[in-house]
């Protein structure tokens, strides 16, 4: 049994949930909040230098972050013990699979900030964001709480409020190779599918959310995950999504 400290609404957690959930990786979730639940995640994991991050599985004595290192734990566990119903890193298409991870970052990174961008000016998705807990009625004077948030992420991850257009084309350029190469390879980036079509799927929940059924978001949230300026070019891509997750993806 493990615990996963993750975001619900983080394609990063949700590329690791996914791969844990294929491998039928036994876990409880436990949902990460930036800054409160950060010194928790920091003295379980014996991490004192390093940036704390979600997803993080802590089982036993192991403590492994990034979703990359996660999925791979758990397909290799999954391998070890069961008649795996899935390999999600073929020992011949490792390397693909690791180029296109760093793609799906890329991708990810971008949107990321442009979803941070996006939420300081929408008050709604910015009192939305406040952890649960805080009942409605307080939540208006709790709003520069939020606010500070999402300079915390900017000061965590690095990225500049001006650079809305850059983020854009960046997604763009990595979106254009995940579309060529599905235009040689099929309906998987490698011919079968594996973890490259897990990181790459999740990407487009930062252009067009996939859905209630399977990461649920409030209206003002899902609003700042849009990027309609890249819908219309990449809808090919939206529906290659959606068929991958209702095909792989339980609920």
């Amino acid at each position: 049994m493990g615990e996963l400290y993750y975001l619900h609404v983080s394609p990063w957690s949700e590329k690791a949930r996914w791969a844990m959930d294929l491998s039928h990786y036994n876990y409880t979730k436990i949902n990460f909040t930036p800054m409160i639940t950060t010194p928790i995640v920091r003295i379980r994991s014996r991490n004192f230098t390093r940036k704390v991050t979600a997803p993080t599985l802590i089982s036993n004595q192991l403590c492994i972050s990034d979703s990359y290192n996660i999925a791979q734990f758990v397909n290799n566990k999954n391998s070890g013990e069961h008649h795996a119903s899935v390999d999600l890193f073929p020992c011949e298409l490792k390397s693909q699979i690791d180029e296109f991870d760093i793609l799906s970052n890329q991708i990810l990174q971008a949107g990321r900030a442009l979803v941070c961008i996006r939420m300081k000016n929408h008050r709604g998705a910015k009192l939305m964001s406040l952890p649960p807990v805080i009942p409605s009625a307080i939540r208006p004077i709790m709003l520069p709480v939020a606010t500070m948030g999402l300079y915390y992420f900017k000061a965590k991850y690095g990225f500049n409020w001006n650079k809305r257009e850059e983020y854009i084309e960046t997604m763009r350029r990595g979106l254009r190779k995940v579309k060529k190469q599905l235009t040689n390879s099929g309906d998987y980036l490698l011919g079968t599918f594996t973890y490259a079509d897990i990181a790459l799927a999740v990407t487009l929940q930062m252009i067009e959310p996939i859905g209630k059924k399977y990461i649920p978001l409030d209206s003002d949230t899902e609003s700042c995950w849009k990027t309609p300026e890249l819908k219309e070019e990449f809808t090919d891509l939206i529906e290659w999504r959606n068929r991958i997750y209702q095909k792989h993806r339980s609920t």
